[in-house]
């Protein structure tokens, strides 16, 4: 009987470890995620009101005295255009 016991422990014993060695190989061949941040498609630039970053292909503009300003929203182009009056 004690046998009977050692063996399924050694069996058990040889199964997990032939498992584990197969999903670290797993982990090595297979397919990776790339390391870090995604690299940004579109410029960044900041709210001069608010000072909120947000793309530039989506943000507001305004075009005053040869200098283009960006803005998140509407009410901060808004509060801009209110203090510059």
């Amino acid at each position: 009987m004690l046998r009977l016991g050692l063996l399924l422990l050694l069996i058990f014993l040889v199964f997990w470890a032939a498992r584990g060695l197969v999903q670290d190989l797993k982990g090595l061949f297979g397919r990776r995620e790339p390391s870090g941040p995604a690299p940004l498609s579109d410029e960044l630039v900041q709210d001069p009101v608010c000072g909120v970053y947000c793309p530039k292909s989506s943000a507001l503009s305004l075009t005053r005295e040869g200098k283009t300003h960006y803005f998140c929203s509407e009410k901060c182009r808004k509060a801009f255009l209110e203090a510059s009056a």
